[in-house]
């Protein structure tokens, strides 16, 4: 006999029939419900077919002789929660509180994800001057299309559980509260937050065009439908042909169909990373060449151009603003320093939120990874996230800058107080110089009415001797 199962994205399909009978008396038996634990024993168990409630698969278990370690034994109890079997079948949750864990920590990242790119949005339309730059430069728009889709997807993942069907049939389902049109809606809204990702690749080659081709603004804006046709198509395409697919994944609803719903996000991640490298590889070459020829007229044309060439395109992301700085170039980063780590970072958002929860839905497509816990809770709380990630490298440029600025305010300060220091000390050697030689001619001074006394009174002795000496001889005579 073979078992039946339904189409379900995250449930096993290799069921076959059961080997009976155990080999030796040390063979652990098969137990459905390991604790005997039913709390649904009327449900009906979709694993077995229409009409085969829980307590019937239990019954059979406790009657046949089925190896624990048999594949259909395995398969089986991971389905259990169904009749509400404690287990690692709901997603490797074997506990109330790892079910409640996968349903509100993607529900965190949503929010933060809402957050970070409603600030994006805002701050690029928050004041007339803004509008203004933002009609003038295609990768702010780029940009504040990303936030929005990104926005979209999010509130799509904020619900996590909440739309899922109450009366789902491989539930229950922690927190679900929805029904099918919920689950549809959610499933749909998850579809267009897609776009992000492949908004992702248009900013990459909005970057290729700039930095590597040299392309200006006004060029690009003739080619900027391009960059928002093609993601916007793409997601709304594979939107509206998930609609007959949406169901529940335990962790909220999306499509639930095998491989191709996620071929696009897939192709994204691999044409991002490819446009991106080729930009650093191009910069750092030319850096280098920079390097190799600088103090010569050919370092400052290689410089030069480097530097006009993208200094106007600062305000793409790759390069942080700055205002201008001595000739020496004290506190500014290397052009290869900045546009590595800037195109680094973005790279990073991007690689942060998709990879993870593209490979568990190859990975449940494949028959594996269905009560990963660890590959589960990371993908479903990372996916959400795109949003946050992108406010802190949009926020990056204007912490460099105020970081240099700090410490440029610093080193003055400290050149001041220095100056000052110097100044006082000279000042005091001066006076103590003077003083000095005030005293000095002062004690000079002092002897030279000392020696005159002397000599003075030597005079009035023999003078007075040489008197009193002639009287003497007067008297003799």
């Amino acid at each position: 006999s073979s078992l039946t199962f339904p189409s379900c994205k995250f449930c096993p399909t290799d069921i076959g029939g059961f080997d009976f009978g155990l080999e030796s008396e040390d063979d652990e038996k098969c137990r459905f419900c390991p604790e005997n634990d039913i709390l649904y024993p009327d449900k009906e168990f979709p694993l077995f077919g229409e009409g085969v409630e829980c307590w019937m698969v239990q019954k059979f278990f406790d009657s046949v002789d089925v190896k624990s370690d048999a594949r259909n034994c395995e398969l089986a109890q991971m389905m259990n929660y169904v009749c509400g079997c404690k287990g690692e079948g709901y997603l490797g949750a074997d506990t109330k509180a790892k079910q409640a864990v996968l349903a509100w920590l993607p529900r965190v990242s949503a929010i933060l994800s809402i957050l970070g790119s409603s600030f994006i949005v805002y701050d690029t339309t928050k004041s007339q001057n803004q509008r203004r730059n933002l009609r003038k430069k295609v990768n702010k728009q780029l940009m504040l299309g990303l936030s929005v889709f990104d926005i979209l997807g999010a509130w799509g993942y904020v619900f996590t559980t909440l739309p899922v069907p109450e009366d789902y049939e491989y539930g229950p389902i922690y927190g679900a509260q929805g029904n099918e049109a919920t689950c549809t809606a959610q499933g749909f809204f998850i579809q267009l937050g897609t776009i992000s990702a492949y908004m992702n690749v248009s900013l990459a080659v909005y970057y290729y065009l700039v930095i590597k081709q040299s392309w200006s603004e006004t060029r690009l804006k003739k080619v900027r439908w391009v960059l928002f046709l093609v993601p916007v198509a793409v997601g709304l395409a594979w939107a509206f042909a998930g609609i007959n697919f949406y169901d529940s994944l335990n962790l909220w609803c999306n499509n639930t169909a095998s491989y191709w719903p996620d071929i696009p996000v897939a192709i994204a991640i691999g044409l991002a990373t490819i446009i991106m490298g080729l930009v650093c590889w191009d910069v750092y070459k030319n850096q280098k060449a920079s390097a190799k020829w600088r103090g010569g007229a050919t370092a400052i044309n290689i410089s030069t151009a480097a530097t006009e060439q993208n200094e106007s395109k600062r305000c793409c992301g790759i390069l942080p603003r700055r205002k201008s700085t001595s000739a020496g170039g004290n506190g500014r980063q290397s052009l290869t320093s900045q546009i590595f780590w800037q195109s680094f970072w973005y790279l990073m958002a991007f690689y942060l939120t998709w990879p993870p929860y593209l490979a568990l839905q190859y990975a449940w497509a494949g028959g594996r990874s269905f009560t990963n816990y660890g590959l589960i809770l990371t993908a479903a709380t990372m996916v959400p996230l795109q949003g946050f990630w992108n406010l802190l490298v949009y926020l990056r440029p204007r912490y460099l800058q105020k970081k240099r600025d700090k410490a440029s305010r610093t080193g003055t300060a400290s050149n001041s107080t220095t100056a000052r220091s110097t100044g006082i000390w000279a000042t005091w050697l001066t006076k103590t110089k003077r003083r000095l030689i005030e005293v000095a001619v002062a004690v000079e001074e002092e002897k030279q009415e000392e020696g005159d006394e002397v000599v003075e009174n030597s005079t009035v002795d023999k003078n007075s001797s040489g008197h009193n000496h002639g009287e003497e001889k007067q008297e003799e005579g």
